[in-house]
């Protein structure tokens, strides 16, 4: 059983908080790197539905786009489950879930929207935190040039053959 699934019957009726420490191992993340990190739930079990939110605090390993450097990424995210006796289809939306029970295993497992939240606060352009300024934009490129650029009609040769063509054009 996994540390994100818990068993309906050890939750108490009312208000109830748990904090967790995930290990590498805990989550699969791929194609990035899980590292580990920690959450903290607060479950609100009545008699028709338990309440599941969680805040997570993890650290994720991710390959920057731009120098192919692997660095970690620091996430905080939180989310929230409802998860009901009588629900005919399980919605989501980026607020929170609407969840059945699993009466077959008498268990509610988390694991699923803590992987979704996770992986929703990886960004799309990764950049490695030397390419970001001091509010986490972009850097402009360096560019170099080596040696002398010629300009246009500077020290120019000009192919004789190339003056009589333009005397036939004219």
């Amino acid at each position: 059983m996994s540390k994100l699934e818990f068993h309906i019957v050890e939750i108490p009726e009312g208000q109830s908080r748990r904090d967790l420490s995930l290990d590498r191992e805990d989550l699969d993340l791929s194609p990035y790197t899980f590292k580990g990190g920690e959450m903290e739930i607060d479950f609100y079990r009545t008699l028709h539905f338990i309440r599941v939110n969680f805040d997570v605090h993890a650290i994720v390993e991710i390959q920057c786009d731009r120098s192919l450097e692997y660095f970690d990424k620091p996430v905080e995210a939180d989310y929230e489950v409802v998860f009901k006796v009588d629900v005919q289809e399980e919605t989501e939306d980026e607020n929170g879930a609407v969840r059945r029970f699993n009466f077959s295993t008498n268990t509610i497992s988390i694991e699923e929207e803590v992987r979704d939240t996770i992986m929703l606060q990886i960004p799309i352009k990764k950049l490695h935190p030397k390419f970001l300024d001091e509010k986490g934009n972009p850097k402009d490129f360096e560019s170099k040039t080596f040696g002398s650029i010629k300009e246009e009609g500077e020290g120019e040769n000009i192919d004789p053959r190339w003056e009589e063509l333009k005397k036939l054009k004219d």
